[in-house]
């Protein structure tokens, strides 16, 4: 029997398509190379209705918190599942909503897993680097300590981003999400962010102000923090 994911995923191959739906399968803002139109966000808001998405999103965040183990970046895995769907596509004849989502969890929790082990992968090939540097070779203590200063700093760094994502999430702010994707995978030109999205570059441009302030209250808040913790 054909794998369904790889039916949806096989459908995204196709000749590029001139409108989001074709019958039964939304396409995709990535196969479309533009953002949708009002009524095609209309048809794909009526479609996720149709097919409770209240309840698939609701499955698919408790299948979130298994895998992280946390409300915080459950939402975030969620959410970026969310937001893949919109730009990946789905074709509800051959796949439920629910497991359609699911599986994007994964693919989301997958990437990240790898993006992870690639971090620390390079930070202790670093290390390894200045064992066998001619300067004096840091004791087994020096190196268990950089490793975890380095291991808090990855922490601290995921911690800022979920925290930067749920900002964008409860403002709405789809541009500034999308940025952040493309930044995690290493795209950080508003001209490509703009081609692969099928946006307008000056909706990037205009979304770097708006970051700002994203960032200041976060630094806002976090100094406030840090103020009561050392009280």
């Amino acid at each position: 029997m054909p794998n369904p994911t790889r039916l949806v995923e096989d459908a995204m191959d196709a000749p590029k398509p001139t409108t989001a739906f074709l019958g039964t399968l939304y396409v995709g803002t990535d196969r479309l190379e533009r953002p949708l139109t009002d009524a095609e966000r209309r048809d794909l808001s009526s479609l996720l209705r149709k097919h409770d998405f209240v309840g698939a999103s609701l499955v698919s965040l408790r299948f979130a918190f298994t895998l992280r183990h946390s409300h915080l970046a459950a939402h975030d895995l969620k959410g970026r599942a969310n937001l893949r769907l919109v730009r990946r596509g789905w074709d509800p004849s051959v796949v439920p909503l629910a497991d359609r989502l699911c599986r994007l969890v994964w693919c989301e929790h997958q990437n990240e897993t790898r993006e992870s082990a690639a971090a620390r992968r390079a930070e202790e090939t670093f290390l390894d680097e200045q064992r066998l540097a001619p300067a004096a070779e840091p004791s087994a203590e020096d190196r268990a300590v950089r490793l975890e200063e380095a291991r808090r700093e990855e922490e601290r760094g995921k911690e800022r981003i979920l925290a930067l994502r749920a900002d964008f999430v409860e403002a709405g702010d789809t541009v500034n999400l999308l940025w952040l994707d493309y930044r995690l995978t290493g795209i950080d030109e508003p001209a490509e962010m703009a081609r692969r999205s099928g946006r307008d570059i000056g909706e990037f441009y205009r979304a770097a102000e708006r970051r700002k302030r994203h960032t200041a209250r976060l630094l806002e808040a976090r100094t406030r923090l840090d103020s009561k913790e050392k009280k």
